[in-house]
Order: C-alpha cells, then structure tokens, then sequence
C-alpha cells in the first residue's frame, strides 16, 4: 500500500533540509580549515622573516627552521583533523 502524498511530500522536504544543513556545516567546516592554515602560513612566515632580521646567526637559525615547522606543520595537521572530523560526519 503506498503512502499518502502529503506524507512522501513532507519526507522528502524534510530529507532537503537535513542535506542543507549538512552542506553548510560541511561549507563552514572547510572554511575554518582554510582560514587556520592561512593562520598558520602566516605564522610561519613570520618567524622566518624574524631569523632572517635577527642580528643572532643562532636565533636567525631557530627562528627560520622553526617558522618551516610551524607552517607546515600547522598545515599538516590541520588538514588531517579536518579530514577526520569529515570522516566522522560522513562528508567523504
């Protein structure tokens, strides 16, 4: 016996309404990961252009491999959690 039209209609409208919902915590999800690893890209260019200012060849060498670290680790693991918290909410 099929299901009263009012019925199919109001799943299906239900069923648009929670895939809208999940593209946009998806679309915030990404724009989130996008703005920390610019965040960290900065903060990574930062310390590099403090060891390449610094009067300390030992400093200047801290700071410069320290600020590669930093940005690119930040950014690595970044989007790992990103990925993860996708694959916990079945975007992917």
């Amino acid at each position: 016996m099929p299901l009263p039209q009012e019925m199919l209609e109001e799943m299906q409208a239900r069923r648009r309404d929670e895939a809208a919902l999940a593209n946009r915590d998806r679309r915030v999800a990404l724009a989130a990961c996008a703005a920390m690893c610019l965040g960290w890209c900065a903060l990574g260019c930062a310390l590099i252009l403090v060891g390449a200012h610094t009067s300390s060849h030992l400093w200047g060498r801290v700071a410069f491999w320290g600020g590669l670290g930093v940005g690119n680790g930040g950014i690595l693991f970044t989007l790992v959690d990103a990925y993860r918290r996708g694959e916990r909410r079945g975007d992917w």
